[in-house]
Protein backbone atom coordinates (compact mmCIF):
# COMPACT_ATOMS: atom_id res chain seq x y z
CA UNK A 1 0.00 0.00 0.00
CA UNK A 2 1.05 3.38 -0.73
CA UNK A 3 0.52 6.28 1.83
CA UNK A 4 -3.44 7.31 3.12
CA UNK A 5 -5.81 9.86 1.40
CA UNK A 6 -8.29 10.12 3.88
CA UNK A 7 -9.41 8.13 7.00
CA UNK A 8 -10.37 4.78 5.58
CA UNK A 9 -8.91 5.16 1.97
CA UNK A 10 -5.82 3.88 0.95
CA UNK A 11 -3.75 4.12 -2.48
CA UNK A 12 -2.12 1.29 -3.67
CA UNK A 13 1.36 1.32 -4.60
CA UNK A 14 0.68 -1.40 -7.17
CA UNK A 15 -1.75 0.82 -9.20
CA UNK A 16 0.29 3.81 -8.92
CA UNK A 17 3.76 1.61 -9.85
CA UNK A 18 1.67 0.01 -12.56
CA UNK A 19 0.67 3.25 -14.46
CA UNK A 20 4.56 4.90 -13.89
CA UNK A 21 5.70 1.78 -16.07
CA UNK A 22 2.59 2.04 -18.67
CA UNK A 23 3.67 6.26 -18.52
CA UNK A 24 7.33 5.07 -19.15
CA UNK A 25 6.77 3.08 -21.92
CA UNK A 26 4.63 5.13 -23.71
CA UNK A 27 7.18 8.20 -23.48
CA UNK A 28 9.57 6.29 -24.58
CA UNK A 29 7.95 5.80 -28.52
CA UNK A 30 8.90 9.46 -29.94
CA UNK A 31 6.12 11.94 -30.87
CA UNK A 32 5.27 14.89 -31.66
CA UNK A 33 6.53 16.50 -28.56
CA UNK A 34 9.52 14.76 -29.01
CA UNK A 35 10.30 16.42 -32.20
CA UNK A 36 9.15 19.60 -31.21
CA UNK A 37 11.40 19.88 -28.09
CA UNK A 38 14.71 18.26 -30.39
CA UNK A 39 14.07 20.90 -32.73
CA UNK A 40 13.77 23.70 -30.76
CA UNK A 41 16.99 22.24 -28.41
CA UNK A 42 18.63 22.43 -31.91
CA UNK A 43 17.99 25.31 -33.58
CA UNK A 44 17.96 27.43 -29.92
CA UNK A 45 20.05 26.24 -27.62
CA UNK A 46 19.67 23.17 -24.37
CA UNK A 47 17.98 26.43 -22.50
CA UNK A 48 15.00 26.66 -25.43
CA UNK A 49 14.97 22.67 -25.38
CA UNK A 50 14.36 22.48 -22.02
CA UNK A 51 11.60 25.33 -21.79
CA UNK A 52 10.00 23.81 -24.71
CA UNK A 53 10.15 20.54 -22.52
CA UNK A 54 8.82 22.22 -19.14
CA UNK A 55 5.82 23.40 -21.89
CA UNK A 56 5.06 19.64 -23.04
CA UNK A 57 5.44 18.79 -19.65
CA UNK A 58 2.96 20.93 -18.62
CA UNK A 59 0.39 20.05 -21.40
CA UNK A 60 0.76 16.58 -20.16
CA UNK A 61 -0.54 17.59 -16.83
CA UNK A 62 -3.57 19.58 -17.93
CA UNK A 63 -4.53 16.45 -19.86
CA UNK A 64 -4.18 14.58 -17.15
CA UNK A 65 -6.30 16.81 -14.62
CA UNK A 66 -8.89 17.12 -16.96
CA UNK A 67 -8.88 13.41 -17.74
CA UNK A 68 -9.37 12.92 -13.98
CA UNK A 69 -11.72 15.06 -13.52
CA UNK A 70 -13.75 13.64 -16.95
CA UNK A 71 -13.67 16.55 -18.94
CA UNK A 72 -11.34 15.21 -21.35
CA UNK A 73 -13.86 12.26 -21.47
CA UNK A 74 -15.21 14.15 -24.05
CA UNK A 75 -12.71 13.55 -26.73
CA UNK A 76 -14.11 10.02 -26.42
CA UNK A 77 -17.28 10.73 -26.62
CA UNK A 78 -17.46 13.55 -29.08
CA UNK A 79 -17.00 13.63 -32.24
CA UNK A 80 -17.13 16.98 -32.71
CA UNK A 81 -14.58 17.92 -29.77
CA UNK A 82 -12.46 15.11 -31.10
CA UNK A 83 -12.20 16.37 -34.37
CA UNK A 84 -11.75 19.92 -33.73
CA UNK A 85 -8.81 19.39 -31.29
CA UNK A 86 -7.49 16.88 -33.87
CA UNK A 87 -7.56 19.51 -37.07
CA UNK A 88 -5.99 21.82 -34.70
CA UNK A 89 -3.08 19.94 -33.60
CA UNK A 90 -2.91 18.33 -37.07
CA UNK A 91 -2.66 22.13 -38.72
CA UNK A 92 -0.11 22.75 -35.54
CA UNK A 93 2.50 20.08 -35.98
CA UNK A 94 2.12 21.04 -40.32
CA UNK A 95 3.00 24.39 -39.85
CA UNK A 96 6.13 23.36 -37.68
CA UNK A 97 7.01 20.88 -40.25
CA UNK A 98 6.87 23.63 -43.03
CA UNK A 99 9.01 26.28 -41.02
CA UNK A 100 11.73 23.14 -40.57
CA UNK A 101 11.41 22.31 -44.23
CA UNK A 102 12.07 26.06 -45.43
CA UNK A 103 15.01 25.90 -43.04
CA UNK A 104 16.28 22.74 -44.82
CA UNK A 105 15.75 24.80 -48.53
CA UNK A 106 17.33 28.15 -47.17
CA UNK A 107 20.25 26.12 -45.54
CA UNK A 108 19.84 28.07 -42.25
CA UNK A 109 22.14 26.99 -39.87
CA UNK A 110 20.18 24.52 -37.13
CA UNK A 111 22.74 24.85 -33.57
CA UNK A 112 22.30 27.76 -31.59
CA UNK A 113 25.44 29.42 -30.12
CA UNK A 114 27.62 28.12 -27.36
CA UNK A 115 25.77 29.26 -24.53
CA UNK A 116 22.58 27.97 -25.72
CA UNK A 117 20.60 31.31 -26.11
CA UNK A 118 18.95 31.44 -29.52
CA UNK A 119 16.67 33.99 -30.41
CA UNK A 120 13.54 32.34 -29.07
CA UNK A 121 12.54 33.85 -25.59
CA UNK A 122 11.97 30.82 -22.48
CA UNK A 123 7.98 32.38 -22.82
CA UNK A 124 7.86 31.17 -26.50
CA UNK A 125 9.96 28.39 -26.45
CA UNK A 126 7.46 26.75 -23.57
CA UNK A 127 4.57 27.60 -25.47
CA UNK A 128 5.94 26.14 -28.20
CA UNK A 129 5.72 22.72 -26.09
CA UNK A 130 2.85 23.48 -24.41
CA UNK A 131 0.79 24.22 -27.70
CA UNK A 132 1.85 21.01 -29.47
CA UNK A 133 0.83 18.66 -26.57
CA UNK A 134 -2.54 20.58 -25.50
CA UNK A 135 -2.92 19.78 -29.46
CA UNK A 136 -2.13 16.28 -29.54
CA UNK A 137 -5.60 14.52 -28.84
CA UNK A 138 -3.86 11.32 -28.39
CA UNK A 139 -2.51 12.43 -25.60
CA UNK A 140 -5.93 13.52 -23.89
CA UNK A 141 -7.35 10.09 -25.25
CA UNK A 142 -4.17 8.20 -23.87
CA UNK A 143 -5.19 9.91 -20.25
CA UNK A 144 -9.23 8.84 -20.77
CA UNK A 145 -8.02 5.08 -21.49
CA UNK A 146 -5.71 5.00 -18.58
CA UNK A 147 -7.27 6.81 -15.79
CA UNK A 148 -10.39 4.19 -15.18
CA UNK A 149 -7.98 1.52 -15.50
CA UNK A 150 -5.91 2.56 -12.23
CA UNK A 151 -8.43 4.57 -10.33
CA UNK A 152 -11.35 3.52 -8.52
CA UNK A 153 -13.99 4.52 -6.24
CA UNK A 154 -11.90 3.16 -3.24
CA UNK A 155 -8.84 5.11 -4.08
CA UNK A 156 -9.30 8.56 -3.20
CA UNK A 157 -8.18 11.90 -4.15
CA UNK A 158 -4.88 11.20 -4.01
CA UNK A 159 -3.84 8.25 -6.42
CA UNK A 160 -5.11 10.21 -9.97
CA UNK A 161 -3.35 13.70 -8.54
CA UNK A 162 0.23 11.35 -7.87
CA UNK A 163 -0.37 9.85 -11.60
CA UNK A 164 -0.57 13.18 -12.92
CA UNK A 165 2.20 14.77 -10.99
CA UNK A 166 4.76 11.89 -11.84
CA UNK A 167 4.10 11.69 -15.46
CA UNK A 168 4.78 15.46 -15.84
CA UNK A 169 8.04 15.28 -14.18
CA UNK A 170 8.61 11.92 -16.03
CA UNK A 171 7.88 13.86 -19.32
CA UNK A 172 9.77 16.87 -18.24
CA UNK A 173 13.08 14.52 -17.24
CA UNK A 174 12.31 12.13 -20.54
CA UNK A 175 12.10 15.19 -23.10
CA UNK A 176 15.35 17.37 -21.36
CA UNK A 177 17.33 14.70 -21.91
CA UNK A 178 16.43 14.46 -25.81
CA UNK A 179 17.64 18.80 -25.66
CA UNK A 180 20.55 17.87 -24.00
CA UNK A 181 21.57 15.19 -26.01
CA UNK A 182 20.87 17.36 -28.71
CA UNK A 183 22.33 20.12 -27.55
CA UNK A 184 26.18 18.17 -27.20
CA UNK A 185 25.44 17.23 -30.80
CA UNK A 186 25.51 21.12 -31.87
CA UNK A 187 29.09 21.98 -33.23
CA UNK A 188 28.63 19.56 -35.73
CA UNK A 189 25.60 20.53 -36.44
CA UNK A 190 26.80 24.08 -37.72
CA UNK A 191 27.22 23.03 -40.93
CA UNK A 192 25.20 23.74 -43.38
CA UNK A 193 25.32 20.39 -44.81
CA UNK A 194 24.22 18.66 -41.53
CA UNK A 195 21.99 21.50 -40.83
CA UNK A 196 19.94 20.88 -44.08
CA UNK A 197 19.83 16.75 -43.32
CA UNK A 198 18.31 17.55 -39.92
CA UNK A 199 16.13 19.98 -40.68
CA UNK A 200 14.55 18.17 -43.85
CA UNK A 201 14.56 14.86 -41.98
CA UNK A 202 12.58 16.56 -38.84
CA UNK A 203 10.49 18.77 -41.06
CA UNK A 204 9.60 15.56 -42.96
CA UNK A 205 8.53 13.65 -39.70
CA UNK A 206 6.45 16.39 -38.42
CA UNK A 207 4.38 16.26 -41.31
CA UNK A 208 4.22 13.05 -41.50
CA UNK A 209 2.99 13.36 -37.67
CA UNK A 210 0.78 15.49 -38.35
CA UNK A 211 -0.87 13.71 -41.38
CA UNK A 212 -1.30 10.48 -38.82
CA UNK A 213 -2.88 12.55 -36.57
CA UNK A 214 -5.86 14.45 -39.06
CA UNK A 215 -6.23 10.75 -40.34
CA UNK A 216 -6.62 9.52 -36.72
CA UNK A 217 -10.25 7.90 -35.80
CA UNK A 218 -12.44 8.58 -33.19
Amino acid sequence: MFFSDAPGTIIGMDAFLSFLAVGAVALAVPGPDTFVVLRTALAEGPRAGTWAAAGSAGGNVVWGATSALGVAALLAASATAFATVKLAGAAYLAVLGVQALLAAARGDALAGDAAGGGALSPAAAFRRGLVSDLLNVKVGLFWTALVPQFVSAESGALLPVAMVTAMGALAFAWLTGYAHAAARLSGALRRRRSARIVNGTVGAVLLALGVRLGLAHH
